[in-house]
């Protein structure tokens, strides 16, 4: 039995002792459970523990702003081999019998989803208006899911080569035993514009819960997508589409006013579309004298989230970043989607289509709402290409510590202006990762690899 079909195993297992009634097992062997009411429908898709989790701490150790130089911080990753090999950008990150759980997790969640997608509507005692909804949420979380996976394991979406890079298994049907060979990197993105797409007509303009996906999220999930295949005038009409339902940004002024520096969780955040969690975070991650050269002392955002190393676990000299949930009652970073992602998008489409004075514009409101009035001054640009290069640096200062940037560092490595390299010196050796090279594609875990066989492991 391989290890995907385990981990479904369990997620069964679980979401029948927790919901209402009891699944009915139709063989031992493959330990399946039927669902027949439309409120069993609504707890599955409601299991906020697989759907909420999305990228953990590879995103943030890969990415270019941490750099542990402190010698301490240093010794605790040397401490992890897999922390070691995600910052190193060595591969494999796991030995033999370890096993993958951002991997695991959100295929665990596929399985519940797929399970909702295939049975809600013939569920009973539900209208037809609940039962939609539920699917749409379903396909909503279903396309998240891909879109998490593909830019962790696959190469990052190129037109000319999409159609034959390896991307990620793509299973649309909740079954136990099935065949993983990788779908393309094309095959995974038409399916999460499918299943956005087919949500949308289902879902509510905003939701009532963050968790639950709505048609703001379908259209900034879109944006998002098609950002990263650089489809940039779909991109900005998707996230115009979003940004006519919910386009509040706030103001962080209002969190620095009391010493407490209190941050709202994100079921209160008026910037959040949908509420996503990593799954992991780390306590002592050093930011780069790259990311600090662009935050000013004055931006809040460095008041609110820099924080010295002495104060951080193992304490260190230099300066770090706390996690969201110093700021609230325990929880943890967005990394979902969210009103300033979609108003940075909206602001590069802009950009790339020569658009310098709205690019700015859009980088500029948003920039007031992170310093003082009396810290506050506006940024310019000579010309597109530099106001390209603004909204690239304003979505670092916005992002950092979520892993958002290993993303966008993937992205990018497509213009030429941004694709540089990125060279850490660790343990007395100096590690390079040159634009467009392997190390940008996570590698599948050996265990996967070994249970599988029919799984492409990605070049080393």
């Amino acid at each position: 039995m391989n290890t995907y079909i385990k981990i479904i195993i369990a997620c069964v297992f679980s979401v029948s002792v927790c919901a209402c009634r009891k699944y009915v097992e139709d063989t031992p062997l493959q330990n399946t459970r039927v669902l027949v009411y439309t409120d069993d429908y609504r707890l599955l898709v409601n299991d906020a523990g697989k759907t909420e989790t999305a990228s953990g701490m590879p995103a943030v150790f890969s990415c270019d702003d941490v750099d542990f130089t402190a010698p301490e911080v240093a010794n605790a990753v040397k401490l992890n081999t897999i922390y070691t090999q995600m910052y190193l950008w060595r591969k494999p990150f796991y030995s033999t019998i370890q096993d993958d759980y951002d991997w695991n997790n959100v295929y665990a969640a596929m399985y519940e989803v797929n399970t909702v997608i295939e049975g809600v509507m013939d569920s009973k005692n539900g209208t037809l208006a609940v039962r939609q909804a539920i699917l749409g949420e379903a396909l909503v979380h279903r396309a998240f899911a891909y879109f998490t996976l593909v830019n962790l394991y696959a190469k990052q979406y190129d037109e000319k080569t999409a159609a034959t890079d390896p991307g990620i298994p793509l299973l649309l049907k909740a079954k136990l035993f099935v065949d993983l060979k990788r779908n393309t990197v094309k095959e995974i993105y038409d399916q999460i514009l499918a299943d956005t797409k087919t949500a949308i007509p289902f879902l509510p303009p905003t939701p009532d819960n963050m968790a639950k996906p709505s048609k703001s999220a379908a259209y900034a999930l879109l944006a998002k997508t098609y950002l990263y295949m650089r489809s940039f005038g779909n991109a900005a009409a998707y996230a115009d589409s979003a940004l006519a339902i919910k386009s509040t940004l706030a103001d962080y002024n209002t969190y620095v006013a009391t010493s407490t520096y209190t941050f709202p969780t994100q079921f209160n955040d008026k910037e959040v579309i949908l509420r996503r969690v990593p799954r992991s975070t780390y306590g002592a991650a050093q930011l780069s004298a790259g990311l600090l050269s662009l935050l000013s002392t004055n931006d809040i955002r460095y008041k609110l989230f820099v924080a010295p190393g002495s104060k951080l676990s193992p304490s260190f000299t230099g300066l770090g970043f706390y996690p969201r949930d110093k700021y609230n009652s325990g929880d943890k970073s967005a990394v979902g989607l969210t009103v300033p992602d979609t108003w940075l998008i909206k602001a590069e489409c802009f950009a790339r289509g020569g658009d310098k004075d709205n690019a700015i514009k859009m980088v500029n409101d948003l920039r007031k709402l992170r310093f003082s009035a009396a810290d506050y001054a506006d940024l310019t640009a000579t010309d597109a290409a530099d106001a390209l290069r603004i909204v690239i640096e304003e979505r670092r200062r916005e992002f950092f510590g979520r892993g958002t940037r290993w993303f966008d560092q993937r992205r990018l490595n497509m213009d030429a202006f941004f694709a540089k390299p990125v060279t850490r010196t660790f343990d007395g050796n100096t590690y390079t990762l040159q634009p467009g090279s392997s190390g940008y594609t996570f590698p599948i875990a050996p265990i996967l690899i070994a249970q599988n066989p029919e799984i492409e492991q990605n070049p080393g």
